[in-house]
C-alpha cells in the first residue's frame, strides 16, 4: 500500500495549533541531555514542510544538522521554499526522499535525536519495534509530537451521532498507512512500551488541540476529513455520517470548543 500524503495547504492549517499544543514538560530534560550529549544530529521521520524542525530547531543548542526525511518530495521542496533552511539554530539540513521503512530507519543509525510530528498513530507496531532496536543501537533520544489519541470532545451540546462518527474514525486510523496495519489512537503508549523494552526512559505527556471560533479553518477542515474517513469505514451510514458533519458544520458557525487529543513521547537512552 502507498504511503499516505498530506497536503501542504492542510499542514499549513495545522501548524499553529501543533506548536501551541506541545507540552513544555519534555523541552527541559531534552535540552539538558542534548546540551550533556553534546549533540548535534536530528533525524526528523515524516517531516513534511518543516513543521517539527520549525519548532524544535529555534529551542535546542545552535550548530543543529538536520535530516528531513519524507516520501513526498513536492512536502521537502515546499519547506525549502518556505525557509526551512535559515530556521534559528540549524547550520544545514539533509533532505532525503524516501520510504520511512528504509531510508526512514536507515537515517537512524547517525541520528543524536529522532523526531517526528503526528507520525505515531499511522504506523505498524512491527515498525515502532524496528525503530526501538535502531534508536537504541545509535543510542539516541527520541521525541515524538502530536500522535492522536483517539479522543474528540465537543464541549456544549452533543450531538446523538458524536460517539458513534468517533467509534469509525478510531477503526479507520488502524487501516494500513503504508507502514502495515496501524496503530492509531494506542500508537504512543506502544511506542513508550517498545523503548522502554531496550532500556529508554519515557515520558507521556498530554499535548491537546483545543480549538475555537478563531481556528474556524481548521476545524472545517478537520471536520470535513472526519466525515470522508467516517464513511470510508461503514459506507453502509454514510447518509447518517453526512447528516452528523451538516449540522456539526452549524456548530462551527457559533462560539464553539473543540479538543482534538494528543500525546507527546520523550524517550532518553540507557544511562541519561
Amino acid at each position: 500500500m502507498a504511503p499516505e500524503k498530506f497536503a501542504p495547504d492542510w499542514l499549513a492549517l495545522r501548524e499553529p495549533a501543533d506548536h501551541r499544543s506541545r507540552p513544555d514538560a519534555l523541552l527541559a530534560p531534552l535540552v539538558e541531555w542534548w546540551t550533556r550529549r553534546r549533540a548535534a544530529r536530528a533525524v526528523d521521520l515524516g517531516s513534511g514542510t518543516g513543521s517539527n524542525l520549525r519548532y524544535l530547531a529555534p529551542r535546542l543548542p545552535a550548530h543543529q544538522q538536520w535530516t528531513l526525511v519524507d516520501h513526498d518530495s513536492h512536502l521537502l521542496e515546499r519547506g525549502a521554499a518556505l525557509g526551512v533552511d535559515h530556521v534559528a539554530g540549524v547550520a544545514w539540513i539533509e533532505r532525503v526522499h524516501g520510504d520511512l521503512a528504509h531510508e526512514g530507519l536507515a537515517s537512524v543509525r547517525r541520528a543524536d535525536l529522532v523526531t517526528a510530528s503526528a507520525l505515531l498513530d499511522l504506523v505498524s507496531e512491527a515498525w515502532v519495534g524496528r525503530l526501538a532496536q535502531g534508536c537504541a543501537a545509535a543510542g539516541c533520544a527520541a521525541l515524538f509530537a502530536l500522535t492522536w489519541d483517539g479522543e474528540i470532545i465537543w464541549r456544549g451540546e452533543e450531538d446523538v451521532d458524536d460517539a458513534f462518527v468517533l467509534e469509525a474514525l478510531r477503526a479507520h486510523q488502524r487501516r494500513d498507512k503504508g507502514l502495515g496495519p496501524a496503530l492509531g489512537p494506542s500508537g504512543g503508549e506502544a511506542a513508550a512500551r517498545a523503548l522502554a523494552a531496550v532500556g529508554f526512559t519515557t515520558t507521556l505527556a498530554s499535548s491537546p488541540w483545543r480549538l475555537g471560533p478563531a481556528d474556524a479553518a481548521l476545524s472545517r477542515a478537520l471536520l470535513e476529513g472526519w466525515a470522508e474517513a467516517a464513511a470510508e469505514q461503514r459506507p453502509q451510514d454514510a447518509p447518517r455520517v453526512r447528516a452528523w458533519a451538516a449540522r456539526r458544520l452549524e456548530t462551527l458557525l457559533h462560539d464553539f470548543d473543540l479538543s482534538v487529543g494528543h500525546t507527546d513521547l520523550l524517550a532518553l537512552p540507557p544511562g541519561t
